[in-house]
């Protein structure tokens, strides 16, 4: 009988803990993503350019090339479409600024964004596939930093 080398375990990743989440802590109900299933499961979270950084964890970091410098408020079911457009630009400028004004156009506030569903934004606001999950993710976060 041959026997193969045993690969080492694993070594410990220079990312931190930050970039980590427990999965019991999410709800697959209240998932924008809950149109996406996938039979993997990983221990790591989306993280885009620009994202998080400066270990602020609740989605926001201020773009300081925006005109708009004003944040919206803690909870997203209070805000109106120009606190919405302004997290949309700031969740990441590059895959989600261009559709900014998408969502202005469709009116969409604070409440309407908790109820967006990946399959939503691509069919009604015209996103495509890549920018329409990293925006669910950036809405499952706002719904996380809210409980």
């Amino acid at each position: 009988m041959v026997s193969l080398p045993v690969p080492p375990p694993p070594a410990e990743t220079p990312m931190g803990d930050h970039f980590l989440f427990e999965p019991a802590a999410i709800n697959p109900a209240d998932s924008a993503f809950s149109v996406v299933t996938s039979q993997h499961h990983t221990r790591y979270g989306y993280r885009g350019n620009g994202c998080f950084q400066d270990g602020n964890r609740n989605g926001y970091s201020p773009m300081p090339d925006s005109g708009e410098s004003r944040r919206p408020g803690r909870d997203p079911s209070s805000w109106n479409v120009d606190d919405v457009v302004w997290f949309i630009r700031d969740a990441d400028p590059q895959a989600l600024g261009p559709h900014a004004e998408a969502f202005r156009k469709h009116e969409i506030d604070g409440g309407a964004l908790l109820l967006l569903k990946s399959e939503t934004m691509m069919k009604y606001l015209g996103l495509k596939l890549g920018p329409a999950l990293k925006l669910c993710f950036h809405i499952d976060r706002l719904k996380q930093n809210r409980l």
